[in-house]
């Protein structure tokens, strides 16, 4: 509990004015309403957008992992995803999809990678992709091509893989955090 709050503390500065004015919460709406609703749909209304982007954003900080994760693809893709309102900005990218790979979302890894690889960082982007693989298997031939070309870049070490078992430790333990109920 501790972690997820200290989280939403520094994810506060990802808002706008107008969503911090919002209430909202981790549940409500969800991040497949907010979406239904017409998130990145070119046709709905730029203010219309707006209005479901505060929303996203102000669930995030609520704590919601797949607000987080939605959130900090949107402003990795920036304006080259049609229909996003959100700027492209890697470093809330980098912070929002680090909140959701955190608690478990494979997705978030996948890009968190390619953000760290794009960045220069390879150490890092291979921890992300071994630790995809180490919670979710190699199910996705995307994730095996970007595993090899990092892989291609950095040399496996102790290092590594002791980073690599704590956070997969860590983010096993969020995880059963998220599904258990709080007493």
């Amino acid at each position: 509990m501790r972690h997820r709050l200290s989280s939403a503390a520094w994810l506060w500065l990802l808002l706008p004015l107008p969503a911090m004015a919002t209430p909202c919460t981790s549940s409500s709406p969800t991040t497949a309403e907010i979406i239904s609703q017409g998130l990145g749909a070119p046709s709905v209304p730029i203010e219309r957008r707006r209005e479901l982007t505060d929303k996203l954003l102000c669930s995030a900080l609520a704590g919601n992992v797949e607000s987080q994760e939605v959130a900090g693809l949107l402003y990795y893709a920036g304006p080259a995803r049609h229909g996003n309102v959100l700027p492209r900005d890697l470093s809330r990218a980098r912070r929002l999809l680090t909140a959701a790979a955190n608690r478990g979302r494979r997705h978030a890894m996948h890009v968190l990678a390619e953000l760290e690889l794009l960045d220069g960082h390879a150490y890092e982007a291979a921890l992300w992709t071994r630790v995809e693989h180490e919670l979710h298997g190699s199910g996705h031939s995307p994730a095996n091509t970007l595993q090899r070309r990092i892989e291609a870049g950095v040399s496996p070490d102790q290092r590594l893989d002791r980073d690599v078992a704590l956070k997969v430790q860590t983010i096993r333990e969020a995880m059963l955090t998220d599904i258990t109920p709080s007493s």
